[in-house]
């Protein structure tokens, strides 16, 4: 390993740094490394700290975008000739594994076959104690109302016998809330607890849509993230050659391209 190339590098990297360098690359890699690190450093130590003042000085900026232009291409050359191998290694590693895992995910994983069977389920299921719950409050109901009445005609009865027999009503209508009551269906469960580990069902409020997008407050419009997303959509019709869009200011920017050799 070249002395110099390594007391060069030594500058320019911290010690951990340089050691993985003297590692990782053979000598013509490193001496390469150390060739466009120092063309880095000089471009960097070229430019003004100021702006520019002159013709001169435009074309020095430049002849620095073109050299450090040079100089990146010139290392991610390097550096893919270290990874890219590494990549494909990576690559046909994780194909390989996906051969099993896909499948399985796409049973188990979240929103998975699995996950959609029981959510269905549990769908049909609340939908099953709605109706059983609503019957259960109308027989509830009804041999309330039976109760109510049987009483008042109890009340109301002429003779012991049209009373006791208006009791006997009240009785059975009392019995029939609380056969109601106890054929009420259970509640949901949270979920299901197996000897592998547990299933478990929560709920959050989601956005199911928009019914009026005129009536979302204007709080909401001014996110940044929805700001974000409208500029990406104005500049894409700019692009396509609007150039008034009412509530924007449109204008011309000008951009550099280069272009090296």
């Amino acid at each position: 390993m070249s002395g110099d190339t390594v007391s060069a590098l030594a500058v320019l990297l911290p010690p951990d740094r340089l050691d993985d360098a003297i590692q990782i690359m053979d000598e013509p890699a490193l001496q390469k490394f150390e060739l466009m690190a120092t063309e880095i450093y000089r471009i960097t130590e070229a430019v003004t700290a100021g702006p520019l003042k002159s013709v001169a000085e435009e074309g020095q900026a430049a002849e620095l975008i073109s050299r450090g232009t040079i100089a990146l291409k010139e290392l991610d050359a390097l550096r893919r000739k270290h990874t890219d191998p590494l990549n494909e290694q990576v690559k046909g590693i994780n194909a390989l594994f996906k051969v099993i895992t896909e499948p399985c995910e796409a049973l188990v994983g979240k929103n998975g076959k699995l996950d959609k069977l029981i959510l269905a389920f549990r769908a049909q299921e609340r939908a099953r104690i709605a109706r059983e719950e609503a019957e259960a409050r109308r027989k509830q109901e009804e041999a309330a109302r039976a109760e109510a009445e049987a009483m008042a005609r109890a009340d109301q009865a002429k003779t012991a016998k049209a009373r006791e027999k208006a009791l006997a009503d009240a009785e059975a209508a009392s019995q029939a809330q609380a056969v109601a009551t106890i054929q009420a269906p259970a509640p949901m469960t949270k979920g299901t607890r197996t000897d592998s580990g547990s299933v478990t069902t929560r709920e959050r409020y989601v956005l199911l849509g928009f019914t009026d997008l005129n009536l979302v407050p204007m709080s909401y419009w001014r996110d940044p993230v929805v700001i974000e997303a409208l500029q990406k959509v104005i500049q894409r019709a700019i692009t396509g050659g609007a150039r008034e869009i009412a509530g924007c200011s449109i204008g011309a920017e000008e951009r550099l391209t280069r272009r090296v050799g």
